[in-house]
């Protein structure tokens, strides 16, 4: 070879060589940095996916619509309407469950009560393909738990979509938890974090012992399971609070299987009662008659249980069958769910002394409660009573009890709340549910979107704005 072919091949192989980007050797140079070994934080993250994984297709979301009727004429139409006239429309709710069991061909599915009360249609997507129709078994707006089935016809193995339930009686704040539903409509989303406190009440139903957690939920979570590093449902997702953040509120497991099992066998929940009104001992009391914990008897009913026991006002309960109670919580969930018909032994101190009262549990009575305060108009979220003839004597007033009150609804972001009794609309009182029924739907009909109640809570009367749409 020539020394001028060799030259020119030498110049062609420099030519045909090209230089490698900047980019690909800034990226070379970053993967020869020595890797971070977290194997401890690595195995905490597998498991935690293979949790999620795990849980997941227990999960399902649930569609509920409901008929409202509507006014076409707002505050703006320029003309008096002489008659009122509505025209039906339907509504559709979005919320969360959780699968817990089978039975024959039916999944049962847990969730909220507000999720689902007054559906006229409801419909579960239990995954991305599969959307049936479903029915209620049952509801208690009390504890705001409801259970409603399924079919699980053509299901690819069903059992592996039941959650496993947890011991919601076991759990210590700090611990970690999991949310699972469906905020907004963005199926199966997960949130993390611990639980924040127990036993929590925030007087929106009238039986609460509330999880209290920061793991972040939002409307549509509802019905959800909280879930804890077990992957065991410890709770059902339940409220927020509009004005908190990072603040929300789960149903103790333990608490809505109690519900559930009662919806399921019998379509209503049973609970127990002994015919007392009773109130938590404060410093002030604890100072004046020597007993730190327990609830003291404000009020015995006429021919209850607690007054055919020999139970007087004034008596501190401060314990059931050898248990000690805390607070008038703690009475009221443990009386609640003792079966009826059973004999229980109450350390009760009276004027300093203790005494041991037995007391035959007897059933709740059933109230007269309306779950909306109009068949016309649209839900309120507000369940009443009339007062009885012993409650207005002692009160001193005439109106409706507020039993229950759904969270997140229309009674509940006016500011109502259980306890309070309705004592006006428009400055029209009212001493009957029915009379506030038709309060309601004469301001419906006249085009208002809002009435002006006064409530007496606790001691004293206050006005609160009640939305109607």
């Amino acid at each position: 070879m020539t020394l001028f072919m060799a030259f020119l091949l030498f110049t062609l192989s420099i030519v045909g060589c090209k230089a490698k980007p900047v980019s690909e050797e800034i990226f070379r140079q970053s993967q020869s940095s020595p890797p971070f070994q977290g194997k401890v934080l690595e195995e905490f993250e597998k498991e935690l996916t293979e949790l999620v994984e795990t849980v997941s297709p227990s999960v399902v979301t649930i569609f509920a619509t409901q008929e409202v009727k509507v006014s076409p004429f707002d505050e703006d139409f320029p003309f008096p309407v002489p008659f009122p006239f509505q025209i039906p429309q339907e509504r559709r709710s979005l919320g969360s469950g959780v699968i817990i069991g089978m039975h024959g061909d039916k999944f049962y599915i847990l969730t909220n009560n507000h999720v689902v009360q007054n559906a006229k249609k409801l419909r579960v997507k239990l995954d991305e393909h599969t959307e049936r129709e479903a029915r209620i078994v049952g509801t208690d707006p009390k504890t705001d738990i409801a259970v409603i089935e399924v079919s699980a016809k053509g299901i690819e193995n069903p059992q592996s979509r039941i959650a496993r339930l947890g011991d919601s009686d076991k759990l210590k704040v700090g611990q970690l938890v999991i949310a699972i539903g469906n905020p907004y409509g963005l199926e199966r989303t997960v949130t993390f974090g611990v639980i924040s406190a127990l036993k929590r009440s925030i007087g929106i139903l009238q039986y609460e012992s509330f999880i209290q957690t920061d793991a972040p939920i939002n409307p549509g979570n509802s019905g959800g399971p909280l879930v804890n590093i077990r992957g065991e449902v410890i709770g059902i997702n339940t409220a927020i609070l509009a004005e908190g953040q990072g603040l929300g509120f789960a149903v103790p497991i333990n608490l809505a299987k109690w519900v559930a099992s009662q919806l399921i066998e019998k379509g209503k929940v049973q609970r127990g009662y002994i015919g007392v009104v009773i109130q938590d001992v404060t410093p002030d009391i604890a100072e004046t008659i020597g007993v730190k914990e327990g609830a003291i008897i404000a009020q015995v009913a006429p021919n209850s249980p607690a007054q055919k026991a020999g139970l007087q006002i004034g008596d501190v309960i401060v314990a059931v069958d050898g248990q000690p109670v805390k607070d008038v919580r703690d009475l009221q969930m443990r009386i609640m769910r003792t079966t009826p018909g059973t004999e229980v032994v109450l350390k009760v101190i009276r004027q300093g002394k203790e005494l041991q009262v037995k007391v035959s549990v007897g059933e709740m009575p059933e109230e007269k409660e309306t779950a909306r305060a109009s068949e016309e108009g649209g839900d309120l979220g507000l369940a009443l009573r009339d007062l009885t003839p012993t409650e207005q004597a002692r009160l001193g007033v005439r109106g409706v009890l507020v039993t229950g009150v759904t969270p997140g609804g229309l009674a509940y972001q006016s500011g109502l709340r259980p306890g309070d009794i309705i004592l006006s609309v428009n400055n029209a009182n009212i001493s009957s549910v029915d009379d506030f029924k038709q309060a309601i739907e004469k301001a419906k009909s006249t085009g208002k979107d809002k009435v002006l109640l006064l409530v007496r809570r606790g001691d004293s009367n206050m006005y609160v704005v009640l939305n109607l749409r």
